[in-house]
């Protein structure tokens, strides 16, 4: 089967385009009417003393309406690509609030023992101080909607196989090529740490984050999981921990997986291609440990790979428990959840502490506390830090009917069948050429320079918004569980606009050497991967084609994924997109500026 090349397949993701783009006219606000209780209402006069049967029916009354709000709040938990702003979500930890009311403490809760090896500042977050609270905090509701989020795709990104590892292994893969890696160790001054619903949202983090957020993902299928750290060795002291692999707890074994790599640290039994598909089988600690040349399988070039056997003496396992996985509060709302419903709302890191007793070659096991550093360095955000979360956010949150928001939310929960589905949204998230310029000549005309100046942020935030609905339609043609579901050829065509891909470049590269993999040509993959540009993933990038293709030809990648030098490279707001007139079709619809309302 040939590597589908550009040219081939232009008709096809147009004509796939004409058929999905929407009219932005189909985008109605949603509105959300909230049915209360009416008004009381002033009686004069005596009344009579109420009868017991009257409290009776007032007790089932305001039973009713707590079960009303719990599934009202259940409910739009469910739904949240349709409310772009927070004022749901706010919603939902009120109508929780409503119900919780009259609740008891469960019987068999206590704060988590581990709570306690917490440093004295962090034991002071809010959250902590009020793990034994029954009543929700607005924090609760960014964690109710990450849990719903990583359930989501854990669900439909595990594949179809029973056994834990091979559903590791899938969740994995999942976050190698639907998480960005970006440099750095999370622990920079000046960057601002993600939580894993921003990681998931963004599509973009740091080896740490992509742990957080696989461990996290495996926990809502049941599958335990740690993040093995190593001790820094630029810390005399030994006390900072720099975050190594996730280790899949099967039996006693823990087995590696490489976040930074994007690879399953290869075993004894190495790796092999088949199916389309790089299987590696992933070592266990014990394996290294026995046999620490099986690391050395990762130096290529001059990329050594930083664990040796003396490192591997210091391993610690830190068990992740995020305080809202700690909460009374979290564990009545889990009690009451079944079927389609169900999500993982608390773990218990001191008895994943007691089992790690019985894996061997750990130095240390103890209580993750970078999820604790991360709320409290969220509270100290500077003026700046969160003007930059809030462009971070924007291109969600621009255009009719909020087109990019839906869609992404629809991609976590692996909607991409239906008449609107993530793929439809995406589409409505990509004005034309001749939209944008529109949208500039509105903007010249304006006469007030306070409202051109929103204009021109709004529309740096649209152009944003396309080329994260670009690249993510390109994820999107990949998604399908069954590879024979997969287009390949689709996905080759979105993730060839680099022009506007630029801030997706290192997962461009790897997915396109994917896509060459699923097609069975592990030498083009190969080649993909040995010209990637030199970014965080580059080390990964290397060691993958030399498992794929031990000993490489001379080869060039295809005109077609050669990059403009930046003198040929049009402005990001002008980039030319290839028109179905230059290549002999039927022009497509190209929306009216009226129908996109980009400055409401």
């Amino acid at each position: 089967m040939r590597f589908p090349d550009k040219p081939s397949i232009l008709g096809r993701r147009e004509r796939q385009e004409r058929n999905l783009r929407p009219s932005a006219h189909g985008f109605g606000v949603l509105l959300l009417t909230v049915v209360g209780l009416g008004g009381a209402m002033l009686l004069t006069g005596c009344r009579e003393p109420r009868r017991a049967e009257d409290s009776a029916v007032v007790a089932d009354t305001s039973s009713e309406w707590r079960e009303h709000h719990f599934a009202n709040a259940v409910d739009n938990l469910q739904r949240l690509e349709e409310f772009a702003g927070g004022e749901m979500r706010q919603q939902v930890v009120d109508r929780f609030n409503q119900w919780i009311q009259h609740e008891k403490m469960p019987s068999d809760w206590e704060v988590d023992s581990a709570v306690a090896e917490l440093p004295e500042p962090l034991k002071e977050l809010e959250v902590v101080r009020s793990l034994d609270r029954l009543s929700f905090l607005p924090f609760d509701g960014y964690a109710l909607q990450e849990a719903v989020w990583l359930r989501d795709v854990s669900n439909w990104a595990k594949g179809e196989q029973l056994e834990d590892l091979v559903r590791a292994q899938n969740l994995f893969d999942w976050t190698v090529c639907n998480i960005q890696l970006v440099p750095g160790a999370g622990r920079e001054p000046d960057r601002i740490p993600q939580q894993p619903w921003e990681t998931l949202l963004w599509g973009k983090g740091t080896a740490v984050d992509r742990a957080w957020v696989l461990v996290l993902l495996l926990r809502q299928q049941g599958i335990d999981a740690v993040v093995l750290a190593l001790p820094d060795p630029a810390d005399p002291s030994g006390e900072t921990l720099d975050p190594w692999a996730v280790g899949v707890l099967e039996g006693n074994e823990l087995y590696l997986f490489d976040l930074a790599l994007g690879l399953p640290i290869p075993g004894p039994e190495g790796a092999k291609f088949e199916d389309g598909r790089l299987l590696v089988s992933p070592a266990t600690l014990s394996d290294v440990v026995k046999d620490p040349a099986l690391l050395r399988n990762l130096d290529v070039t001059d990329h050594v790979y930083p664990v040796d056997a003396e490192r591997l003496a210091s391993v610690v396992a830190l068990v992740e428990a995020s305080p809202a996985y700690l909460e009374a509060r979290m564990k009545l709302i889990e009690s009451r959840l079944a079927g389609e419903q169900q999500v993982t709302l608390t773990t218990s890191p001191s008895a994943m502490i007691d089992r790690l007793k019985e894996v061997a070659h750990l130095a240390d096991r103890r209580l993750w506390i970078w999820p604790y550093e991360v709320l409290a360095r969220r509270d100290r955000l500077t003026d700046e830090q969160k003007k930059e979360l809030r462009e971070t956010m924007r291109p969600f949150r621009v255009g009719q009917g909020t087109p990019l928001w839906k869609g992404r939310v629809l991609h976590l929960k692996g909607v991409f069948e239906g008449m609107h589905n993530a793929t439809h949204y995406y589409q409505a998230a990509r004005p034309s050429t001749r939209d944008f310029a529109m949208m500039k000549r509105q903007i010249a005309e304006e006469p007030n320079l306070e409202t051109a100046r929103n204009m021109r942020e709004i529309l740096a935030a649209r152009q944003r918004a396309k080329g994260h609905a670009t690249y993510w339609l390109g994820l999107a043609a990949l998604a399908a569980s069954r590879p024979e579901d997969r287009d390949s050829e689709i996905a080759v065509d979105y993730l060839s606009m680099r022009s506007l891909l630029k801030p997706w470049e290192d997962g461009v590269s790897y997915n396109l050497g994917r896509v060459a993999e699923s097609v069975g040509q592990p030498k083009q993959a190969a080649t993909i991967y040995r010209t990637a540009p030199v970014t965080a993933g580059l080390h990964g990038n290397l060691v993958r084609a030399q498992l794929l293709d031990p000993a490489p030809a001379e080869v060039r990648l295809p005109d077609a994924e050669v990059e403009p030098t930046p003198a040929e490279r049009p402005e990001p707001s002008e980039q030319p997109q290839a028109t179905p007139t230059e290549k002999g079709e039927k022009p497509e619809k190209v929306e009216s500026s009226s129908e996109w309302l980009p400055f409401e």
